[in-house]
This record gives C-alpha cells, structure tokens and sequence, in this order.
C-alpha cells in the first residue's frame, strides 16, 4: 500500500486519481522494464519509485495545477 507520497498529494499534482494510477503504473512497469537493477526485483519498490518521481515533478507529461 502506498503511504508515502500520501495519495492526496499526487492527486494535487496530477489533477485525479485516474491519471495518478495510469501514471505511476505505466512508469512503475517501465521501470521494472528497463532498469531492474534499480529495483532489485521488488514491484512494491517500483511502485513507491515510481510516485515518488511523480511528487518531485519528474514524469513527463503531468504538470501541476
């Protein structure tokens, strides 16, 4: 379960929930895609990466309102 970024901060940033889950899991499945070195095989950890990118800005295609 995610806690941390709390999910009614990455609504803020992202606008809904919708685009907050379609977001953080095309990024988590992309990371788990491409850099598994960084996750060390954990999708819970792709998962909080993931959210955490999106709370400091760093996932294209989202901006704050």
């Amino acid at each position: 379960m995610l806690f941390e970024p709390p999910i009614d901060e990455l609504v803020k940033i992202a606008g809904c929930r919708y685009i907050v889950s379609v977001v953080v899991g095309a990024r988590a499945k992309d990371l788990e895609n491409k850099i598994p070195t960084l996750l060390n095989g954990s999708a819970n950890l792709a998962i909080d990466y993931a959210a955490n990118e999106l709370m400091r800005g760093e996932v294209i295609g989202v901006q704050s309102k």
